[in-house]
């Protein structure tokens, strides 16, 4: 197979802080596989909270090509040799997976959308992310969000007091805000600091607490009266049926765990469930990893797919995003265009 491995070095437009981490650039890892005139990429994006690091995936992609079958349309086959090399799924097996999808669906000659049967369904808007600043700084990126169409925000709360990020912000923004502390509060705090807040119409928090406390994610849900969305939480499949109950939706990201294939079972495991689904990404990614989350929007209730929004160096182009939505094309696969 004419395979070939990367790593590259993306840019934040400005500092990405987040309760446990600041970020101004990102090295992630790409793969190509080139078959006659289609080329096939997927990506992974390390995060170091699952331990992870661009050289830690690029070893593991390189020792692993042995996953793709010969015959295109195999996924199955993909899916099982994923599972079993990478059994907590993470970056490397979703840069693998992707790549599969997309050589598949470009063997199909159909979008990914369309070969996951999820076309002409519309995928809801995205969220655009407020990093941690100061509360006046927050508002102006708030302000400049809604002005490039953008209705929808996350903003990143865990340093000290929420209220005045928030009183700032919706002075100059009017729109749906959702809250993501990243896990910064305690489940004693949680309710308190979601009640002060709550006033600011939001529509959701994400990942209150810590992700191994499943009981106190429930106790925070019992006692807020705003809707609580499980994040670190929820990796695999497996975390889904013991997060039902615990909270009023997940966020699934690809990178996190492992890939189309897998996002798709969370997925409808957690609509048997009556659970809500968001499809989020990491705070840098390309074009390519978030083309591969947008294809898939169109099964969930929310989207948080703007990494690639985020940076300034995107190498490719692929689903670009317009007054928050994104726009799909024709092209078989994820679409992905190198950028000229």
């Amino acid at each position: 197979m004419n395979v070939t491995v990367r790593t590259v070095d993306v840019h934040l437009a400005v500092p990405f802080a987040i309760s446990r981490a600041v970020r101004t650039e990102k090295r992630v890892v790409l793969v190509e596989l080139r078959e006659g005139d289609r080329v096939a990429y997927g990506e992974g994006s390390p995060d170091p909270f699952f331990g992870e690091t661009s050289e830690s995936i690029e070893a593991d992609v390189r020792g692993a090509f042995d996953v793709l079958p010969e015959d295109p349309r195999d996924l199955a086959s993909v899916r099982g040799r994923l599972d079993a090399r990478f059994p907590h799924g993470g970056a490397a097996a979703c840069a693998l997976d992707t790549l599969a999808h997309d050589r598949a669906a470009q063997a199909a000659g159909v979008p990914l959308r369309t070969f996951l049967g999820l076309a002409p369904a519309e995928a809801p808007p995205t969220s655009f992310t407020i990093g941690i600043a100061a509360p006046a700084l927050m508002a102006e990126r708030a302000a400049a969000a809604k002005r490039d169409g953008f209705g929808v925000l996350k903003v990143k709360l865990g340093h000290g007091d929420d209220v005045p990020i928030l009183d700032a912000i919706r002075r100059v923004f009017d729109g749906v805000i959702r809250v993501d502390p990243n896990a910064a509060w305690t489940p004693q705090e949680a309710p308190g600091r979601i009640e002060r807040i709550a006033p600011f119409g939001i529509e959701f928090v994400e990942q209150p607490v810590a992700p191994q406390d499943i009981d106190g994610l429930r106790f925070v849900r019992d006692h807020s009266e705003l809707p609580i969305v499980a994040d670190e939480a929820a990796v695999r499949l497996a975390d889904v049926d013991r997060l039902a109950g615990a909270c009023d939706g997940i966020n699934v990201k690809l990178q996190k765990c492992g890939g189309v294939a897998e996002a798709r079972a969370m997925i409808e495991r957690a609509h048997e469930l009556g659970l809500k689904v968001m499809l989020g990404c990491r705070a840098a990614e390309t074009s390519v990893a978030i083309a591969a989350a947008a294809h898939l929007a169109p099964a969930v209730e929310w989207a948080d797919l703007d990494g690639n929004l985020l940076i300034v160096d995107d190498p490719f182009v692929a689903v670009p995003v317009e007054r928050g939505r994104f726009v799909f094309s024709d092209r078989p696969g994820l679409g992905v265009l190198p950028r000229a």
